[in-house]
């Protein structure tokens, strides 16, 4: 995702593959369509692995939708959690 050296430092935090598969909980994953940071194919990766996962995709938003759509943001982590 980044170019070296930073990439090594990305990937000593990421958690391997079967780890993040395993994951049973309810799980609310939120994505700027124009993220320039992460691309969107990361999240929909993450939305296939977690069984139980739902994906919210942003339009107009990039990499900080918490900011960008903060409102519509909050409500949508506040429902998820309301409802979970």
């Amino acid at each position: 995702m980044f170019p070296a050296p930073r990439q090594r430092w990305v990937d000593a935090l990421a958690s391997p593959e079967a780890d993040i598969r395993a994951i049973k909980h309810e799980t609310l994953i939120i994505h700027g369509r124009d993220d320039k940071v992460i691309p969107l194919n990361n999240s929909l990766t993450l939305h296939h692995w977690i069984s139980r996962s739902q994906l919210h995709v942003f339009g107009q938003c990039g990499h900080w939708a918490q900011i960008e759509h903060n409102r519509r943001f909050n409500q949508l982590v506040s429902d998820f959690l309301t409802e979970s």
